[in-house]
């Protein structure tokens, strides 16, 4: 009913700004520093139309398809999901068959990462997303929502989470030191936080000889800031500015190489939510993360809705020899349930590590698109290409497939 009334009230702004707003438009989407303009597109986005153009011929012509490797033998595999939201949906009752297609190949990857989007405080009651977004949003998970993040004990679950992203403190310093112990505990690494400035943000993990880096970044701490007397405690930075500061960055990077990481991943929580593209300003960021720090995978997060792909090729500054580089701009909403129909598409990656003839470490990315379908309450993770392809499509499934398209048409070959 409120959502229905804040419809109602967005179409003055479609008459007035609905013909700019089909764009994406230059948006920090940072709480501590939104305008009244900003909150109104935000608003305006999330309840009444989502942007599903691109901001420019630049962005457009950014992806391309992704061609095909030579033939290789895998040494290992990692699997890269999205946001872990805590929202009220997901019960064990409402999630016993979540896993059912998906978690098989999902977590028999030798390494698994996704981002938790919630601190996890077990002293406090969960806190969950709200269904209408009107003040501040304090999340707080609680034993069983991990439970069914991490495939309902039917699976081996995750090997490493982000905990660096808008929600990092919403229980306070205090709350992400517990969350940090929590996931210390269960043997889970964390990366994009600590609890002692001696500590690592980033984390190393060999795998079948491959020693295999994580950093991770957050654009924003939504209201709060990192401590005074604690900067180090989150990995945030104001992402979502032009041409921000990344040397934060290239300083953690080149800290997780000198460990002895072979190969990194970069989690980049940022971008704006509910569009199709990202915006130039994000893909400015991605090129020029790629070509100051050299890591091989930027997985972006934030914006809720799956974003497309691309490969990107730079020179790099470590060995000032060609390198590609593989981002997906957004994974989405990995397991959740947002009422915005968009948000129930997602991906994770699948990357196959292998070495080439002259025994460089080589790796392919491999896009797996999801809906997260909802059957008189229950939930389950499928393939999206499975699913669109019933006929008739429902009317949700159609709002889907939009997305779907965009995402899929750039690495579709070209006449």
């Amino acid at each position: 009913m409120l959502c229905s009334l804040i419809y109602v009230l967005c179409l003055p702004l479609y008459v007035l700004k609905g013909k700019a707003w089909k764009y994406p438009r230059a948006f920090e989407e940072n709480p501590r520093y939104m305008s009244f303009k900003d909150i109104l597109y935000f608003a305006y986005k999330y309840y009444f139309k989502s942007s599903d153009l691109p901001g420019s011929e630049r962005v457009h012509q950014h992806f391309k398809p992704l061609g095909q490797p030579d033939q290789y033998t895998k040494l290992a595999t990692l699997s890269i999901g999205g946001d872990l939201m805590p929202y009220a949906m997901l019960t064990a009752q409402n999630t016993q068959n979540l896993w059912q297609s998906v978690g098989p190949d999902f977590f028999a990857s030798d390494l698994v990462f996704a981002n938790l989007e919630t601190p996890l405080v077990r002293q406090l009651p969960p806190a969950f997303v709200p269904e209408v977004m009107l003040n501040d949003m304090h999340f707080n998970a609680n034993e069983d929502m991990l439970r069914v993040f991490s495939g309902n004990a039917q699976f081996k679950g995750y090997d490493v989470l982000s905990v660096c992203n808008n929600h990092s403190l919403d229980q306070g310093v205090e709350g992400l030191d517990q969350t940090l112990s929590y996931l210390e505990a269960n043997k889970i690494k964390a990366v994009g936080a600590r609890k002692e400035e001696l500590d690592q943000a980033f984390t190393i993990i060999e795998c079948n000889g491959i020693k295999i880096g994580f950093v991770a970044f957050t654009f924003s701490l939504n209201q709060f800031e990192r401590p005074m007397d604690k900067p180090w405690k989150v990995n945030a930075l104001r992402l979502n500015t032009y041409n921000c500061d990344i040397q934060e960055i290239v300083n953690e990077v080149d800290l997780c190489r000198a460990a002895g990481a072979e190969f990194i991943i970069c989690s980049l929580h940022c971008g704006n939510a509910y569009q199709a593209y990202p915006s130039e300003q994000t893909v400015d960021l991605f090129e020029r993360v790629f070509e100051a720090t050299g890591v091989d995978i930027i997985a972006g997060s934030h914006p809720h809705n799956l974003q497309p792909w691309t490969f990107y090729e730079y020179t790099s500054k470590q060995t000032g020899q060609v390198k590609k580089g593989f981002a997906i701009y957004s994974l989405a909403d990995f397991v959740a349930y947002d009422i915005y129909t968009w948000c129930h598409l997602c991906a994770y990656l699948k990357i196959e590590l292998y070495k080439d003839e002259a025994g460089q470490l080589q790796f392919w990315p491999i896009v797996k698109p999801l809906i997260m379908q909802n059957q008189n309450n229950v939930l389950q993770l499928q393939y999206a290409e499975v699913i669109l392809q019933q006929a008739p499509l429902s009317a949700e499934l159609k709002d889907i497939k939009v997305l779907y398209d965009i995402c899929m048409q750039p690495f579709k070959p070209r006449s």
